[in-house]
């Protein structure tokens, strides 16, 4: 089920765009844009769900994080710049990379491993799961509605 829904969530359009889509032709310019200044940009969300979801993973995994985040807005970094195709390109292929590593650690995980807290003290590698995911989504939301706010947002392709 999870396999499913991580392949929903980040390549079909089903009840919400998919991560594909939000991403779909956002140049760094649209990226590194924020309404008024004072909201996270594209880029920074990207770079969140980055931290978030590598983060997972090592929870999965059982090792430690080398990546640290005082507070969750350091896991957001800088706006982007607007100039900076290459490096705008190299975000979302890092995500790409980062989500493509977290299907790979999930299909491994049986019913009885889904159950097991992922540290001690800790709630269940499903719930964990469940909880990414739906992190994921608000924040596809976000960047749908940064791309509506600077009018880059094309709408969704249902086909």
């Amino acid at each position: 089920m999870f396999l499913e829904q991580l392949d929903m969530h980040c390549h079909e359009n089903e009840w919400f765009a998919s991560l594909d889509q939000a991403l779909h032709g956002v140049s760094a310019a649209e990226a590194a844009w924020s309404s008024s200044g004072i909201s996270n940009s594209i880029w920074q969300i990207v770079n969140h769900l980055i931290f978030w979801n590598e983060d997972v993973i090592h929870r999965l995994k059982g090792t430690e994080n080398p990546q640290k985040a005082e507070h969750n807005e350091e896991t957001f970094g800088n706006p982007g710049d607007p100039e900076d195709e290459i490096g705008w390109a190299q975000t979302v292929q890092r995500l790409n990379e980062v989500m493509n590593k977290l299907k790979t650690v999930i299909s491994v995980l049986d019913d009885e491993k889904l159950k097991a807290p992922y540290a001690d003290n800790s709630y269940s590698m499903k719930r964990l799961l469940s909880n990414i995911m739906m992190h994921d989504t608000y924040h596809l939301g976000q960047i749908v509605l940064l791309r509506k706010l600077q009018s880059s947002w094309g709408g969704v392709d249902w086909s």
